[in-house]
């Protein structure tokens, strides 16, 4: 190997330049997390000299070899992360040498197309977070909601909130977010479509945000791990999937209703109860409120199920929607003292 290493070092090319960079990237990461200071130091000398001269694509292959590691020393992750987009964004998505004052410089003066690889990091520190949203663009802002891995301050939050009055998408994506207060939520109400709204209530009225999901969580968790896709599901395949113990019985139903399938809804929820589907028609649209409630006693729903079916009913009767936040406080009045029910795995943290 060093005398395949020589001969690379003796060809001025650019093409034997990346190789050589590769090699010596095999060298570092053959023993990533056992080499001394010293070895760290003169990788480091070396990769710095080869960086210069190599072409784009063979710099955005180290970077992305090496930004996940510990171990990478801070001068070439933050050279790689102040290259042309297409390298950085490695390192500035994952890589644990930028340290705060890294991030933050970085964030200072670089473009938008960096500070979208930025918003995608976990764990943030609240500095970034907050400078992201002023230097940040409409992506960028997109890109912070929806990383679900990362909490923000309540400043960095509601700025956020304010700037998705503008833009369907970026409401969409704070929507389902874990870490709002209630008074974000109160101020989002009016802006967000029905799903949304009936989230952001369940958080106002003190649910557990890890307890809420979002029907297109549920739709890609079941593309991913069962190949479902709950669209072109019938009613059969969804029953044997909340029987089977896949999915809980709520979680399904709520995404049904932010579809538009009402009735199938009703379906699984009668066959789920054993009740005639004309009773559980009957509870929702026309009985009085305590029909409604008993019946999703019985079906062991969460608060964020039953202010779905609240809200249908306030449509049908055309009564103003904030009624079915006051049905929500007779719902957990009347609850049942159940034994609580152990977290889901993480792989299903969505499941209702």
């Amino acid at each position: 190997m060093l005398r395949d290493l020589l001969e690379l070092a003796r060809n001025p090319s650019m093409k034997a330049r990346g190789q050589l960079l590769q090699r010596v990237a095999d060298l570092f990461l053959d023993r990533v997390g056992y080499h001394t200071d010293a070895e760290l130091e003169l990788f480091c000398q070396i990769i710095m000299k080869l960086l210069d001269g190599s072409e784009k694509e063979e710099r955005a292959r180290l970077s992305k070899r090496m930004a996940p590691w510990n171990d990478t020393p801070n001068k070439i992750a933050y050279r790689l992360a102040s290259d042309e987009i297409l390298v950085a964004a490695p390192m500035l998505e994952l890589s644990p040498s930028l340290n705060e004052h890294d991030l933050l410089k970085l964030a200072r003066r670089m473009p938008q197309s960096h500070l979208v690889a930025l918003a995608r990091r976990a764990d943030m520190p609240c500095r970034l977070s907050d400078t992201l949203v002023e230097r940040g663009t409409t992506k960028v802002w997109r890109e912070m909601a929806g990383n679900s891995h990362s909490t923000y301050s309540e400043w960095a939050l509601r700025a956020l909130a304010k700037r998705s009055v503008s833009d369907a998408l970026l409401r969409e994506k704070l929507g389902g977010r874990t870490d709002l207060t209630p008074l974000i939520c109160e101020w989002l109400l009016p802006h967000v479509n029905a799903s949304t709204r009936v989230r952001l209530e369940a958080i106002m009225s003190g649910t557990d945000p890890e307890d809420l999901t979002t029907p297109e969580a549920v739709r890609q968790d079941m593309r991913r791990r069962l190949n479902v896709f709950l669209e072109t599901s019938d009613i059969d395949d969804l029953d044997k999937l909340v029987r089977g113990g896949e999915y809980r019985l709520g979680t399904v139903v709520l995404v049904l209703l932010a579809d538009g399938r009402t009735q199938d809804a009703f379906e699984l929820l009668a066959r789920e109860t054993r009740h005639p589907v004309k009773a559980v028609q009957r509870a929702v649209f026309q009985a009085g409120i305590d029909e409604l409630i008993n019946l999703c006693h019985a079906a062991s729903l969460s608060n964020q199920v039953f202010l779905a079916l609240a809200h249908l009913r306030c449509k049908h009767l055309r009564i103003p929607e904030n009624q079915a936040v006051r049905w929500l406080d007779a719902f957990r009045r009347t609850a049942p003292d159940l034994p609580p029910q152990p977290k889901a795995p993480a792989p299903h943290k969505n499941r209702m």
